[in-house]
């Protein structure tokens, strides 16, 4: 399984670099220059074919892929003749055209990858979609204050009370709570009537919300179990579907909240469940956080309806797009400016990136394949966009680097010379390679705090 979750986010990950390649390929042809070698995954060449001047390639590993442009030995002649300036380049050469043109062929990956994720998303908000849709029975946060660190409720000041079904507000009949939060966070300051349903009697309540518009509501749901994943410790240990929490570690369990109290931190955990009408005791250890806290792998049942896409919207996508793009040069600006408090839950590598959407995907795939589709793609516009990110880094091994360099000649009408641009692209390959052991470091270390190092503490 967990070979079939990196293959899935190998594979996922992949495609999107081969499209970014793709965006530099159709660039440097309509600027006139030549891509020597396209090839789909990277090391050796194990198959090629001549289409006018580039070779397709399929190389050994899989993964990813490159775009080779002409100009090496333009660059090569230069340096052995030890020539001030790139003179007598081959026709299709990168350094024979003008700077603006390079510009343009470097920037395409970057701007492919924002289109790709921006047709991701208006897709995906053009189709139907499952969404979760539960019993309006409401808790207030003044009951759970170490899960909602709050200890005010304007909800239970009014009256309202943990248990109670919201039947209507304002005399809008309440279907579901996911329609009650949309009209609770629409509501304006005023007073709001209730009904609700308490322990069999209908009860009218005039409430309304504090001043930044919070109620101190959250949504309870049965401790029914809705899904145990493969393999996990919860499976093994005899945990199913169906199964009603009676208790967990010593505490009756009524609802959700309670359940998460009740598993706090820990890993160890004993469970007494209602299982085909009798009573059955469950233990069980959990797997590994990065905290050393536990990872549960079981979730609630819910209820489920069917949300119509939206029109087609290439607009709305790129909206969603470049939100996710200001997210992302927000979180690598605080990762270089030292604000964030664990570098390793903002930085990710390829391996670990990998997992996550293998392993997200497969969850998605077990409830149904149209959820898990729908994830893989998502994640994939996240990666998409964190390419994207990634490439515009000024640095010259990267598409960023480049950029600058074309621009810098635009504005100077001046090129820089063979050696320069030669020592640049050794400074820019050692970046790439302490940025790999980098995050190579980050993935590893995730690895053996969630897999080893629970296995080392148990032998």
């Amino acid at each position: 399984m967990l070979l079939l979750k990196y293959l899935i986010g190998y594979i996922g990950i992949g495609i999107i670099v081969i499209l970014h390649e793709f965006g530099h390929f159709i660039a440097a042809h309509l600027c006139g220059i030549s891509v020597e070698v396209f090839s789909f995954g990277f090391g050796p060449r194990v198959w090629g074919k001549q289409f006018g001047r580039t070779e397709f390639r399929l190389s050994l590993i899989p993964f990813g892929g490159y775009c080779k442009m002409k100009g090496s030995d333009d660059l090569e002649r230069a340096l052995d003749t030890q020539s001030k300036s790139f003179s007598n380049t081959e026709a299709g050469s990168l350094f024979s055209v003008e700077p603006s043109k390079r510009l343009v062929t470097y920037s395409a990956g970057p701007l492919g990858n924002l289109l790709i994720a921006s047709l991701i998303y208006a897709v995906l908000a053009s189709l139907p979609v499952q969404v979760i849709s539960t019993p309006a029975r409401i808790v207030t946060v003044d009951d759970y204050p170490s899960i909602f660190h709050a200890s005010d409720s304007s909800a239970s000041r009014y009256g309202l009370e943990s248990g109670d079904l919201v039947l209507s507000f304002d005399g809008i009949a309440i279907t579901d709570y996911q329609q009650l939060e949309n009209l609770l966070s629409d509501a304006d300051s005023a007073s709001h009537r209730f009904v609700v349903l308490r322990e069999g009697i209908e009860i009218n309540i005039e409430a309304k919300s504090n001043n930044e518009g919070r109620w101190g509501i959250a949504n309870s749901m049965e401790p029914v179990v809705g899904q145990v994943r493969k393999e996990s410790p919860e499976e093994k240990a005899g945990l199913k579907l169906g199964d009603r929490i009676l208790s967990c570690n010593g505490r009756t369990v009524q609802n959700n909240y309670d359940l998460l109290e009740a598993l706090g931190n820990r890993r160890e955990t004993q469970m007494t469940v209602l299982h085909g009408g009798q009573e059955q005791a469950i233990s069980f250890t959990a797997t590994s956080k990065e905290d050393g806290s536990g990872n549960f792998q079981f979730s609630l049942m819910t209820g489920h309806a069917t949300s119509q896409g939206k029109p087609f919207s290439l607009i709305k996508g790129m909206s969603t797009a470049f939100t996710l793009l200001r997210q992302t040069v927000a979180t690598l600006w605080a990762v270089v400016t030292g604000h964030t408090q664990d570098v390793r839950q903002e930085l990710t590598g390829t391996g670990r990136a990998a997992l996550m959407i293998g392993d997200i995907t497969t969850l998605g795939l077990e409830n149904n394949a149209k959820s898990g589709l729908r994830s893989l793609w998502y994640l994939l516009g996240i990666v998409s966009v964190s390419i994207a990110v990634g490439n515009l880094i000024p640095l010259p091994a990267f598409d960023g680097g480049q950029m600058l360099i074309a621009l810098l000649e635009m504005v100077s009408h001046k090129r820089l010379s063979p050696r320069a641009y030669w020592v640049l692209q050794l400074i820019g390959m050692a970046s790439v390679i302490i940025i790999f052991l980098l995050l190579s470091y980050v993935d590893f270390k995730h690895l053996y705090l969630v897999k080893f190092k629970p296995m080392l503490m148990k032998s």
